[in-house]
């Protein structure tokens, strides 16, 4: 059996001490050495969520090379992997597993998004590695090393066939109706583009004012990450990376926030009078310096730990100066709120001595120890899943209560009242038309409602109709009873 566990590492690539956090797939022989070299390249381009995905494709595939180490045919290999993942490798009459890999099927979906992580990561090997000769056969690293080497070098070998039969990323853009001679494993199912489930419209006011009150207490900072979520748009991770300097009162609307969300690394830094240069003279630059000339800290898209926060991209603004995304309140009451709440929240923060915060983070522990340490993603999940409870709902994705279901009700929002579809690219910041798709597709409730309004129309037009014809005949049978001119 391949014996593995999936760490977090730090690798240091030169003498100046800098170093990158990913995850390492360690074996019992040790880390995985070709795997750390491809996430090290690719650091700066993919997130952490995207090198976790990698690492663990490249684990399956080194646990099926491991169980299945007799193969002749080179082409055999990735064609039986692929659909072992579909299948799963469980025998469905006996419950039995020679192989002991006892893997569940995965279905179409996640094995097309397995295989096309390793389709990249061999791709990429070979371009590391041009030329006919197999580097296996002089290869000086580990065993398993060595066989991941030996199966991105018959990929290349096979790729031809493999493009047809092993890949399926190819495949999932056959638009319907589209024939494929691949067979029935081969692509998942097609299926409508459907939203999904959004907050419920008619709760989002009792989530904020009333599920995150607990006892005579509110529980200000999460009112203020939802709402930057339900009444902006922003993603789970993008409130974790606002600074305390980044909300102001827009001065274009006495009494509704301004709220700037800057690039975790690449933002302009605030204007700290305790930032300064070796004359005293204030310094000025981007976040990622701010973050380590005066906290020692790294951006938080940046690590592995339970205090980083994903960062996905997108478009960023440029009018105030670096690079951020604005909230853009909708409906605009939502920034009078968030105005309101934050000046309450900023009382809480100033009770908080400052040299318990080294960070310059807006979201904070306030109650709990340690206080003034950066608050984590996973205690807001946890306190709005409680806060969901308390206003009588269930949090789940679908039923539209999760984190998620914020985003989708802000699209959906902004599509029901008519914004066209460039200005919600724009309020979303997607970087094209189509990324919004998901979020402003129509749901079942609305394609029923829509049906059952036809159906009326159809109602009407056909009672129209028939008035009209019992108006015609009736006149064609008087012409006919009536005497003859002649």
């Amino acid at each position: 059996m391949f014996e593995s566990t999936v760490v977090t590492g730090r690798v240091y690539t030169d003498e100046t001490g800098v170093f990158y956090e990913i995850p390492v797939l360690l074996t019992n022989i040790g880390p995985l050495e070709t795997l750390v070299d491809y996430l090290v390249e690719h650091w700066d381009a993919r997130s952490p969520a995207w090198m976790l995905k990698v690492t663990s494709s490249v684990r399956l595939f080194l646990e099926y090379i491991e169980a299945h180490p007799g193969y002749s045919d080179e082409q055999a290999v990735f064609q039986n992997f692929r659909q072992r993942l579909l299948t799963g490798s469980v025998t469905a009459a006996t419950g039995e597993d020679p192989s002991g890999l006892w893997w569940s099927a995965r279905g179409p979906r996640l094995a097309s998004r397995i295989i096309s992580n390793l389709t990249d990561f061999f791709n990429w090997w070979a371009k590391k590695h041009p030329g006919k000769r197999n580097p296996a056969e002089s290869w000086r690293g580990s065993r398993h090393d060595l066989r991941l080497a030996d199966a991105a070098y018959q990929y290349r070998r096979n790729a031809a066939f493999l493009g047809h039969t092993w890949s399926t990323v190819q495949e999932t853009s056959r638009r319907p109706g589209q024939s494929t001679s691949s067979g029935k494993w081969h692509t998942p199912p097609l299926v409508e583009r459907e939203s999904a489930r959004s907050f419920p419209e008619d709760r989002i006011l009792d989530l904020i004012l009333k599920g995150f009150k607990v006892g005579n207490r509110y529980n200000y900072r999460d009112m203020l990450i939802t709402l930057l979520l339900n009444g902006a748009g922003f993603r789970e991770s993008e409130p974790f990376h606002l600074y305390l300097w980044d909300v102001t009162e827009d001065p274009s609307h006495k009494g509704r926030a301004l709220v700037l969300i800057h690039h975790p690394a690449w933002g302009n830094a605030p204007a700290d009078p305790a930032w300064v240069d070796a004359a005293g003279n204030p310094r000025r630059g981007r976040r990622v310096e701010y973050l380590a000339e005066r906290f020692g800290q790294a951006p938080r898209d940046w690590g592995l730990s339970t205090s980083s926060a994903g960062w996905k991209g997108g478009m960023h603004e440029s009018q105030f100066g670096g690079y951020y995304k604005q909230a853009y309140w909708f409906v605009p009451e939502f920034g009078e709120l968030f105005w309101e709440i934050w000046h309450l929240y900023m009382e809480q923060v100033q009770r908080i001595a400052p040299a318990l915060r080294n960070h310059p983070f807006a979201f904070m522990n306030t109650f709990r120890e340690p206080f003034g340490d950066l608050y984590k993603m996973g205690k807001f999940e946890d306190s709005h899943a409680a806060a969901v409870r308390r206003i009588g709902l269930v949090p789940a994705k679908h039923l539209g209560t999760s984190i998620h279901g914020h985003r989708h009700a802000y699209g959906q929002r902004l599509r029901k009242a008519g914004v066209g579809r460039e200005m919600i690219r724009r309020f979303m910041h997607h970087h094209d038309l189509e990324s919004q798709n998901v979020y402003t597709a129509a749901d079942r409730a609305e394609c029923l409602e829509h049906l059952a309004k036809a159906i009326d129309r159809l109602n009407t037009m056909s009672a129209n109709l028939r008035d009209e014809i019992v108006s015609v005949s009736r006149a064609d049978a008087s012409n006919l009873l009536m005497p003859s001119a002649r």
